[in-house]
């Protein structure tokens, strides 16, 4: 999911770069649409599944020099909790949805060419697909079920907030706005 994650949150990115923007569908395409990550997760020795997740990867990398957002500024907080240890990936599957929900009425048209390249409905909610896909995937729900706890989000708040990657999300989360992101992302 950090591969998608990579795609998507670099396609929503208010940064102008066409060409990335391409390589970000192509990514997201070839991971949902054409359900290669499903594939992968569910036979590890499927070589095509996992060649295709290896180019959506490498193309999520290419395409986030338009710069990330607040999924990876929340993740970034959490990775840092050595206690927790918590896989980068994961975290980025439990928040996706979440950062989709917030970042809604600040990206254009951009949802539905989000929703052309997972190919499903132009007008459909990515983020209740990515929830549908997470379940699919055996991906947690939520923060708390990988350990995260409420007496934390203070702080990871405050860092999520200084993460660099604020400066490219659509919309411009301040401390408040994490503090309720966490909070929605435990449930």
């Amino acid at each position: 999911m950090d591969a998608i994650t990579h795609c998507i949150e670099a396609l929503l990115s208010p940064q102008i770069n066409p060409p990335a923007e391409a390589v970000a569908c192509d990514g997201i395409q070839r991971g949902i649409k054409e359900g290669h990550l499903l594939k992968a997760t569910q036979d590890g020795s499927d070589e095509e599944a996992r060649w295709n997740m290896m180019m959506a990867s490498t193309e999520g990398a290419m395409a986030f020099s338009k710069g990330l957002g607040s999924v990876h500024s929340m993740s970034h907080a959490c990775g840092a909790d050595q206690k927790l240890r918590l896989h980068h990936g994961t975290l980025n599957a439990a928040i996706l949805p979440i950062v989709l929900d917030f970042n809604r009425e600040h990206v254009g048209d951009k949802y539905s060419r989000l929703n052309e390249a997972m190919g499903i409905e132009r007008d459909a909610d990515p983020a209740d697909y990515i929830r549908e896909l997470n379940t699919e995937l055996g991906m947690p729900q939520n923060l708390s079920e990988m350990g995260v706890r409420s007496d934390s989000i203070p702080g990871l708040a405050e860092h999520a907030a200084k993460d660099i990657c604020n400066a490219t999300n659509p919309r411009s989360p301040t401390t408040e706005d994490y503090l309720d992101l966490y909070q929605k992302a435990l449930q």
